[in-house]
C-alpha cells in the first residue's frame, strides 16, 4: 500500500524530457504543415509589427524567431520565479507548462504580435514585483511602464495591463504620487519619441492604429470549434482551481508570495476577460493568459502533490497534445 501522506513528483527527468520533446515535435509538425504561415500584415495591426512581418517571409526564419521568443519568455518566467520565489520549491514546472501551452495551440505558431507583447509584459511584471514595500522606488515603476510602452509599438492592447501595474503597486504598498507619475512617464517617453518620429515622417498611421485598436468588438463564439473551447476550458479551469487553492490555503505562503500570486491571478483572469471583449485580438489575449497561468498552475501541482493530481497532471498533458493533433488534422 502507498503511504497516506505520500507526495508524488510531477517533474521527474523523464517527464520533463517528454514534455520538452512534445513541445519540439509540435513545432516541427507546425513547420512541416506550415501552421500560421505565411504571416500576413494586418490592416488593424501596429505599423511596427507589420514591418516585422515583412522580414519574416521565410518560413524557417519565422519559426526560428517564434521559437526564440517563446524560449526567451520561458527563461524570464524561470528567472522571475527563481528570484522572487513565487513557488516555494525550486522547479522547472512553470517553464514546462508555458512551453506546452504555447506549443500545443496551433493558433500561436509560429508567432503573433503578442509573442513580443508577452516578452515585454513579463519584464513589466518583474519590475513591478521588485517594488514590494519600497515606497521610495520610482526606477522600477518607470521600467515596468517603459516595457509596456515598448510592447505597445508592436501590440497596442498591452496598454490594457497598465491598470494592473497600478493595482500591483497599491497591493505592494508602494503606490505613491511619485511612483504613479513614474509609470505615466515610462509610457509617455516611448510615445513622445514615436510622436517625434511621426512628425518628421509626416505620417501618423501609428497613432491612428493605436487609437483604433481600443474600439472593441465582442467575441463571436460561433467561430470557435470544440477543440478550441477545450483548450480554453482546460487552461482557465486549471487556473481557477489553482486560485481557489491559493485562497483556501493563503496562510501556507508568506505575505509577499501571497501578494505576488494575488496579482498574477488578476492578470490571468483579466487577460481571459479581455479575450472575450476584443475579437480582433482574442488569440493574443489567450496567449498572454498562458504566462500567469503557467506559474499559478505550477504552484498548485507543486504544493498539492497527491495521486489524484498526478493523474490530473498527466491527463491535462495528454489532452493538450490531443488538441494539437486534432487541430493539425491528424484525425481527419
Amino acid at each position: 500500500m502507498q503511504p497516506l501522506g505520500r507526495r508524488y513528483e510531477f517533474t521527474t527527468p523523464f517527464v520533463a524530457s517528454c514534455l520538452l520533446a512534445v513541445s519540439l515535435l509540435c513545432w516541427i509538425s507546425g513547420y512541416i504543415g506550415s501552421l500560421g504561415f505565411p504571416i500576413y500584415e494586418e490592416v488593424r495591426a501596429m505599423p511596427f509589427w507589420n514591418a516585422v512581418c515583412q522580414y519574416l517571409q521565410d518560413k524557417g526564419m519565422a519559426y526560428l524567431v517564434g521559437a526564440a521568443l517563446m524560449l526567451a519568455c520561458a527563461f524570464l518566467i524561470h528567472r522571475a520565479n527563481y528570484i522572487l520565489i513565487l513557488i516555494r520549491e525550486k522547479t522547472l514546472l512553470p517553464v514546462l507548462l508555458y512551453l506546452l501551452f504555447i506549443s500545443t495551440h496551433s493558433e500561436f505558431l509560429p508567432l503573433r504580435s503578442t509573442s513580443l507583447g508577452t516578452f515585454f509584459l513579463i519584464l513589466s511584471v518583474y519590475f513591478t514585483f521588485k517594488t514590494y514595500h519600497d515606497i521610495d522606488n520610482t526606477h522600477d515603476p518607470f521600467n515596468a511602464a517603459l516595457n509596456l510602452g515598448i510592447g505597445s509599438l508592436f501590440w497596442a492592447h498591452i496598454l490594457c495591463f497598465l491598470p494592473f501595474v497600478w493595482y500591483a503597486l497599491y497591493k505592494f504598498r508602494s503606490l505613491t504620487v511619485r511612483s504613479f507619475l513614474a509609470t505615466l512617464l515610462g509610457v509617455g517617453v516611448i510615445h513622445w519619441l514615436t510622436l517625434f518620429y511621426c512628425l518628421i515622417q509626416a505620417d501618423y498611421t501609428l497613432y491612428e492604429q493605436l487609437y483604433n485598436s481600443f474600439f472593441f468588438v465582442p467575441l463571436d463564439f460561433t467561430g470557435y470549434g470544440w477543440s478550441h473551447w477545450l483548450f480554453i476550458l482546460c487552461l482557465m479551469g486549471l487556473t481557477g482551481l489553482s486560485a481557489m487553492n491559493i485562497f483556501a490555503h493563503e496562510y501556507d505562503d508568506n505575505l509577499r508570495t501571497r501578494d505576488y500570486l494575488s496579482v498574477l491571478i488578476r492578470i490571468a483572469f483579466g487577460a481571459f476577460a479581455l479575450h472575450f471583449v476584443y475579437e480582433q485580438s482574442a488569440e493574443e489575449f489567450l496567449e498572454i493568459t498562458c504566462f500567469p497561468s503557467s506559474i499559478l498552475i505550477a504552484h498548485y501541482f507543486t504544493v498539492v502533490r497527491n495521486k489524484l493530481n498526478l493523474w490530473l497532471f498527466y491527463g491535462v498533458c495528454i489532452m493538450l497534445i490531443s488538441i494539437f493533433l486534432i487541430e493539425y488534422g491528424v484525425f481527419d
